[in-house]
């Protein structure tokens, strides 16, 4: 199973799951404040959960740019091809992931 948990009050963040599962139908989605997104997370030993950041359910749970690599690489080209910049320095992709999530209400 494939789960994006993601900011459900986000228009951005909305948008952008419903792009993902636009581009796999195997793809599903639950909003991060739900009760059962909260139990999918503590099944895989997560208690705080931070809303500012996407989780991405599959084998393991990845969070920020890692979750965002790992959506990326489920869906068609060319924008599977993206996932290709997963090989740079976490501390750089997540810095830029925090600053869109710092900024997201912005572009609602």
């Amino acid at each position: 199973m494939m789960t994006i948990l993601y900011d459900d009050q986000c228009k951005f963040c909305t948008q952008i799951t419903f792009w993902a599962l636009g581009q796999n139908p195997k793809i599903k989605a639950m909003g991060i404040r739900t009760s059962e997104a909260k139990e999918v997370l503590k099944s895989h030993g997560i208690q705080y959960i931070d809303l500012q950041t996407v989780y991405f359910v599959s084998d393991k749970v990845s969070v920020r740019s890692a979750a965002a690599f790992n959506i990326l690489r489920c869906t068609n080209a060319p924008w599977r091809w993206l996932s290709i910049f997963r090989f740079l320095p976490i501390a750089i992709t997540d810095a830029l992931y925090k600053w869109v999530a710092k900024n997201r209400y912005r572009w609602n």
